[in-house]
Order: structure tokens, then sequence, then C-alpha cells
């Protein structure tokens, strides 16, 4: 749900902390874009971290999508690995995901397309094209 105060515009999500009960979450502009990226249905993980800078505390966070890890025996994965569309997918996704968090944390210095575009190259190079 999205909001107005007099502080501003508000992010309001129902979220659970790996129990069965929700907690209300205001997420700040940055968190909600990343969450706004993921699908319908996926899971995720928000750290809040918090560090020292002079006298003052510095807070972000981190939005990590938790992965399941499918059934390796469904005739289904045999067919996505094969033609990789499963792996080049999440690759991609991951590397977008990647860029966002590297631009919000640079102030909007870099251009994600061109981050995600460099992350994804590297890391289908490193991984090797075969699965």
């Amino acid at each position: 749900m999205v909001g107005q105060s007099r502080y501003g515009e508000y992010y309001l999500y129902a979220v659970k902390n790996g129990t069965d009960q929700e907690y209300s979450f205001f997420a700040p502009a940055e968190v909600n874009e990343q969450i706004k990226s993921l699908q319908k249905g996926e899971r995720f993980e928000i750290t809040k971290l918090a560090e020292q800078k002079g006298m003052k505390i510095v807070t972000r966070y981190e939005v990590n999508v938790k992965v399941e890890k499918k059934n390796p025996e469904s005739p289904v994965n045999d067919i996505n690995k094969s033609n990789g569309i499963d792996y080049f997918y999440d690759l991609m996704l991951t590397s977008c995901r990647d860029a966002v968090k590297i631009q919000n944390e640079l102030g909007g210095f870099m251009d994600s397309k061109s981050l995600a575009v460099t992350l994804f190259i590297a890391r289908s190079k490193i991984n090797g094209n075969s699965l």
C-alpha cells in the first residue's frame, strides 16, 4: 500500500519473520523499488544494516531473493538444463537486482542497465556456458 503523510510518501507491506504472524513494514523508497521488481509470490529477505560514519549511524537495507531448490529429478528441470532457460534467466535476474543495489549504494552514479549487462557477462563467463 502506498500512502502520503506529512513526512512524505510511504510504502506499507505486510511481512512475516519466519513465523505465521504478520507485521507491518514501512519500506524506504529504495527498498520499495527493489520489492516492486519481484514477482508475485517470490520470497525474499530484508536485512537492515547499520554502520557508523564519523558521529552518524547510517542505515541501509539489503533485499535478497530466497531461491528455492527445485526437484533435480523433475523432467522439466532436465529440459530447462538442456536449453539453459532457467540458468540464464536466473543469472540475468540476479545481475539486474545486484545492479540496482550498486546503483542505490552509489547514489545513482552508475547506470543500472550497463551494470546488469556487465555483471551478467562476467558471471556467465566465470561459471562457464555449460550447465
